[in-house]
């Protein structure tokens, strides 16, 4: 046992990466964790592009007796790295060759062998930028005035997951806005200029609402408020929040037995067949 926990303490874990070698990374953390042993080294080589810095690390694994864990798209550095680990005695895993080579034969192309492509920045990548940085501008009835800009505005009372939906929406590219139904409070006249098929109200289950505004008092540390938990009251909000989407012309949907990817998907699909 002693043994064991020696040699674990001199154990290093070697990423190498020809680009910024975060799944290599991702990958050997995840592995180590399912281990008990103390912290592991783990030293990483990024941006490797030429075979003689390789050729060093592949040197410096050997002297320390390293595991090295690699993302190496060019295929000269993959086959230096495999061949030379070999020759030196190294444990190397190769992350991404093997899945490049079935892609390859079961697609009949050839891959781009271009390191980073996965953090290549694009149109939609700024698209979700600006969608998550419009939801957090316009949560909880912000901004009112400026929404006229949404994709899709969410209504609804307290706890009908109004703020998760919205970041889920922008996620995908969508621009969301949400405004709370509050007791008998008039709904500013700016929610009436949006177009219907942009407008979406949320409902639930009274208990299930009841239960989150409980949870939310008591993670807080404030006292429960029995005209915030009540299920009575809590009826008297959703009728009053139904007669509101009435209005609006807005679709409704019942929250209850859905999770937010399911709603959200009701409502990128309406926004985008409007």
């Amino acid at each position: 046992m002693n043994n064991k926990n020696e040699k674990s303490k001199d154990f290093q874990v070697f990423v190498v990466s020809d680009s910024t070698g975060e799944t290599a990374e991702k990958v050997a953390r995840a592995a180590i964790s399912q281990f008990s042993i103390p912290e592991v080294r783990l030293k990483r080589f990024l941006l490797i592009d030429s075979e003689l810095k390789l050729r060093e690390i592949i040197t410096e694994a050997a002297d320390k007796n390293a595991l090295v864990i690699f993302t190496l798209v060019k295929d000269g550095l993959r086959n230096i790295m495999l061949q030379e680990s070999a020759e030196k005695g190294i444990i190397s895993i190769d992350i991404i060759g093997p899945v490049l080579n079935s892609l390859a034969n079961i697609l009949n192309l050839s891959p781009e062998r271009k390191p980073g492509l996965i953090h290549r920045v694009n149109d939609e990548y700024f698209k979700r930028i600006d969608a998550l940085e419009y939801a957090v501008k316009h949560d909880d009835g912000q901004r009112i005035d400026e929404i006229s800009e949404a994709d899709a505005l969410i209504l609804g009372v307290s706890r009908t997951s109004k703020t998760p939906l919205c970041l889920f929406l922008a996620q995908r590219g969508f621009k969301a806005a949400n405004i709370p139904i509050i007791d008998s409070q008039v709904i500013d006249e700016a929610v009436y200029e949006v177009p219907k098929g942009k407008i979406f109200g949320l409902i639930s289950d009274p208990l299930r609402i009841s239960n989150l505004r409980k949870e939310r008092l008591k993670r807080m540390g404030l006292p429960l408020s029995q005209d915030y938990v009540s299920k009575e009251s809590i009826e008297k909000e959703l009728s009053h929040s139904l007669s509101i989407y009435s209005r609006l012309n807005a679709y409704v949907i019942d929250i209850t037995e859905k999770s937010i990817e399911e709603v959200a998907a009701d409502i990128i699909s309406r926004v985008n067949n409007k």
